[in-house]
Parts: structure tokens; C-alpha cells; sequence
């Protein structure tokens, strides 16, 4: 490790294989089989809980939207809700580890070229279990460094999003945004959330106690695409941070921040909105129409209308696997299989699906007649609701890129590459 981990804690080795629990009283002991012996841990039963139904009267259950993979996962998941004052050193520990059997796998194979070419196949299946342990440990571990992230700023995660969604859009806004992002961003992140809350149509959104109901795939797609505005925000605000520290600010190319609207923009949820909603709508339609007048750009917008389209989706795209494969689990954890919802939605549609000559529109009003009739499953939400997913979905994809970068910058060839 570059950095030499903050503490020695009891890690899962490389070679785990499974865990359990044995409850005693109000406390239980872990047992984590690590193949070549056991670890044994004491912890609360509420720890132990935490992923299955509840116990006793008074013990959390927690409907978790990722799973631990593997039993060092667990043991971060613990930490983090028991000790978390602990769990940065767990984290550190376990990149230690990581890397040195990464190390190790590379001096092994080296030995291992020298042997007899009939060996080569099992070595070769043995080596890619063991690639597919370590995978598993990083993914864990990044997705509940993230976790972390959110639990500092004392933000509780959304959990599993089904028919109607009654969470309270109002909580937790100042810590989403303030707490997440720099002055700059928030305006960008702004933009973001009145694009998505606009829907495909780009009229005025309707009061944040007006209900909506939406596909679960469009909501899947704007939660996703949320997610990797959040991560090219933070990519970008580090660049431009950088460059204006240096002095290479380049001039301005207006029509950058349009592209980058239609990169984030294409899973805008095709919302229906009820009649109160028309009645707000309505008043802003009738209030007196005022000369438009130019917002200043923030620094940051200037700077990314700088990029042309090569460089904007380059900058969009998760840079590791394992980036990208916590952004498909956590919104399959939320919305479900995303495949199915498509599949879901072809049905529904039918021809008009398949129809080269429908028009946008056509599409719309059929997709919303499907969403009505209860053809396909959808989520019934209101406003603010729907303001609290995406400011969640852009905090989580700014902590993904977070952590990402750390990893990079404390290991050597952890982290796998996304291909171009």
C-alpha cells in the first residue's frame, strides 16, 4: 500500500469462505471460516440482524439494498454500523491485504510458466477464483466506504422503491446537497434536478406535494443516469480545480453544456401528474411573463463548455469495473432486474413499441396509458419524493468516484479498467 494502513484490525484473509452466527443472549459470536482456521468475533445481535428479519423487541432489521459478497464485506458492515469509528482503519487493512495477495498472485505465476503444460489449466481456474474472491472483497468494500460516506453525514439510504414510495422528500436536502457538493457543482446539480423533475415535455415541474406515477424502468434510468452526473461532477470539479490552480483555463465553447444535458438527459422520466399538479402548472402559465435575463454561469459551467463531445463523454464514463458493477447493483437493489422492466415494457407496448413511424409523443401517451392501467410496475411518488431519489442518486455516483479515486491513489493495480 502507498499509504501504510492507520491500524491493524481483525481482517478477512484472502482465503474466506463463509460465516455465522451463534446467538448468546443478547450478544453473538461470529464465526468466520477462513479455510485454513476460524475467527471468532462477539458482537451485538443486532449486528448479526441487521440483513434478515428482526429479533427481539427493539433490534434493528434493515432492509439492505446490497448484501455483503463475501465475509470480509461482513465484517465492514459491522464495523460500520457498531463501531464506526473503526472502519476506516478496517477499510485500510483490507486494501493492505488486497494488494499483498495481489502481489502474491503475480509472483506465483511466474513460477507456474515454468511448469508442465498440462498443470496450466488448473492453475488457470485457480487463479481466476481467486480474482473473482478479490473482485468480490473490493466491491464490498467500496460499496460500504460509500455507505460510510453517507452515514457521516448522518443520511439514511433509500431503501427498496415498490408501488407507493412514502419517503419524506424534505429530509435530509441541505446534507445532500451542501454537505456533498462544492458552491460551484450545486448549481450544475441544480440544473440536473430541474431537467429530471421537468420531465421529457420540459414544462414547469408542479408543486413538490403533487403525486406522480412512473414507470419502475424510468425511474430505474433516471435514478442510474443521477448517479453518473454525480460521478462526472466530481471527476470534472477536480480537473477544473486542478487546471485553475495551474493557470490552463481555456476559452469558452457555448454549446458544450447542451451535449452534456442530452448525455444525462435521455433517461428523463415520462411523468403523470395529477390534477393538482395542472392547477399549479396552470397558475405559472397565467403569471405575468417577465424579459428573460441570462443567470451568470457558474466557473465551473464555463469550464465545461470547454470540452468538446470526445472529452464530455469520456469524462461521463466510470473509469473501473467495479465502479460500474456497485451503479448496476444498487439500482437493481432499488428498482429491481432492469432486463425485466424491459422486457415489461416491450410487452405493454406492443407495436407501438416496434413502430418505426410513431412519433415521440405517440410513444409518450401510450407509455403513460400502460403506466395507468397498471400493465407494467410502476412507483407512485410525489414531487419532493422524487427530489430526494435523484439528490441521493447524484450524491452516491460523487462518493462512488470518491472512493474510486482513494483506492487508486493508496494501491497499485487493484482496481480493474473499464475498456473504451
Amino acid at each position: 500500500m502507498r499509504g501504510g494502513a492507520r491500524g491493524m484490525l481483525p481482517a478477512a484473509p484472502r482465503s474466506c469462505r463463509s460465516s455465522r452466527a451463534v446467538t448468546r443472549g443478547r450478544k453473538a459470536k461470529v464465526v468466520f471460516d477462513l479455510g485454513r482456521g476460524r475467527a471468532e468475533y462477539e458482537v451485538p445481535t443486532t449486528a448479526c440482524c441487521a440483513t434478515g428479519e428482526g429479533g427481539e423487541e427493539g433490534e434493528k432489521s434493515v432492509d439492505l439494498v446490497y448484501k455483503p459478497q463475501t465475509p470480509a464485506g461482513e465484517m465492514l458492515s459491522y464495523y460500520l454500523s457498531e463501531q464506526p469509528h473503526l472502519f476506516q482503519d478496517a477499510v485500510d487493512e483490507q486494501l493492505r491485504l488486497l494488494e499483498t495477495e495481489k502481489e502474491e498472485i503475480k509472483d506465483k505465476k511466474k513460477d507456474k510458466d515454468k511448469s508442465d503444460p498440462s498443470e496450466m489449466v488448473l492453475y488457470q481456474r485457480m487463479d481466476e477464483v481467486r480474482d473473482l474472491e478479490m473482485t468480490r472483497n473490493l466491491e464490498d468494500l467500496m460499496y460500504f466506504a460509500v455507505v460510510e460516506r453517507f452515514t457521516s453525514l448522518g443520511v439514511s439510504m433509500l431503501s427498496p422503491l415498490n408501488d407507493v414510495v412514502d419517503i419524506d422528500g424534505n429530509s435530509d436536502l441541505e446534507n445532500l446537497t451542501k454537505g456533498v457538493h462544492s458552491v460551484e457543482s450545486l448549481e450544475m446539480v441544480r440544473s440536473h434536478l430541474m431537467q429530471v423533475l421537468s420531465g421529457p415535455t420540459g414544462s414547469p415541474p408542479p408543486n413538490l406535494n403533487s403525486v406522480l406515477k412512473i414507470s419502475k424502468l424510468q425511474a430505474a434510468q433516471v435514478y442510474a443516469a443521477s448517479v453518473m452526473f454525480g460521478y462526472f461532477l466530481r471527476r470534472v470539479d477536480a480537473r477544473f480545480q486542478l487546471e485553475k490552480a495551474m493557470g490552463l483555463l481555456n476559452d469558452i465553447n457555448s454549446d458544450a453544456v447542451e451535449r452534456l444535458e442530452n448525455i444525462f438527459g435521455q433517461a428523463s422520466a415520462a411523468e403523470s401528474w395529477d390534477e393538482d399538479a395542472e392547477a399549479f402548472v396552470q397558475s405559472r402559465a397565467e403569471q405575468p411573463k417577465e424579459v428573460p435575463v441570462a443567470k451568470p454561469r457558474s466557473k465551473l459551467q464555463e469550464y465545461i463548455e470547454t470540452f468538446d463531445q470526445q472529452t464530455l463523454q469520456e469524462t461521463a464514463q466510470i473509469l473501473s469495473k467495479e465502479g460500474s458493477t456497485l451503479v448496476e447493483r444498487q439500482t437493481r437493489g432499488l428498482f429491481g432486474d432492469i432486463n425485466e422492466l424491459q422486457e415489461e415494457i416491450k410487452r405493454a407496448l406492443g407495436d407501438a413499441g416496434n413502430d418505426v413511424l410513431s412519433s415521440p409523443e405517440d410513444l409518450l401517451l401510450k407509455l403513460q396509458e400502460v403506466i395507468a392501467s397498471g400493465e407494467v410496475k410502476s412507483l407512485t411518488l410525489t414531487v419532493a419524493a422524487q427530489r430526494r431519489v435523484v439528490l441521493e442518486a447524484v450524491a452516491f455516483g460523487a462518493f462512488l468516484r470518491d472512493i474510486e479515486n482513494y483506492v487508486a491513489k493508496e494501491t497499485v493495480g487493484l482496481l480493474t479498467g473499464n475498456n473504451p
